[in-house]
């Protein structure tokens, strides 16, 4: 018998996707890749930072794959290069994760 947790009701599937930021360098239209986004089933956008009418950052949930297949997009399409870019969503720490020193 496989060696599962118990839980209470049925059972979650298990998410590939993590999270990802996709920021728009020297003002890129980052609108227009949230129009795309809106209509990819695989891309879930969950923030957007920035003005309303320029923003700058998106917060999108994609698999690993979905990211490494936009970062080739961006690589290949901006002009000039690096307009749009990806990375992984890491949580911010103050001070790192070094010992504390104020100064």
């Amino acid at each position: 018998m496989p060696n599962t947790p118990s839980t209470s009701g049925p059972p979650q599937p298990l998410s590939d996707k993590a999270r990802f930021l996709v920021h728009a360098a020297r003002g890129a239209p980052l609108n227009d890749f949230l129009a795309v986004a809106a209509t990819d089933d695989d891309i879930t956008v969950l923030d957007v930072i920035g003005p309303r009418e320029r923003p700058h950052t998106a917060v999108v949930e994609i698999t690993p794959a979905k990211a490494q297949l936009l970062e080739q997009h961006f690589r290949q399409t901006g002009t000039p290069t690096h307009q749009l870019t990806i990375e992984p969503d890491r949580p911010l720490t103050m001070f790192g994760d070094g010992p504390l020193d104020p100064f």
